[in-house]
């Protein structure tokens, strides 16, 4: 009976680091995308703000 427990703990021990990357990777990921957007947003607003600002003159 131990030896089933044993095997248990042993196989989520070993499925842990892969886990741990997994979340990495997702929170790497999902930092990139908030980057690209976030400079896409800032190139959108300044082309918008160099547009307005030709307008006036």
């Amino acid at each position: 009976m131990t030896e089933h427990f044993t095997g248990h703990n042993k196989a989520r021990l070993e499925a842990g680091p892969n886990r741990f990357f997994l979340a990495c990777a997702i929170l790497a990921l999902s930092i990139a995308f908030l980057m690209s957007a976030a400079l896409a947003g800032t190139t959108a607003f300044r082309k918008e703000w160099q547009y307005a600002s030709g307008a006036k003159i």
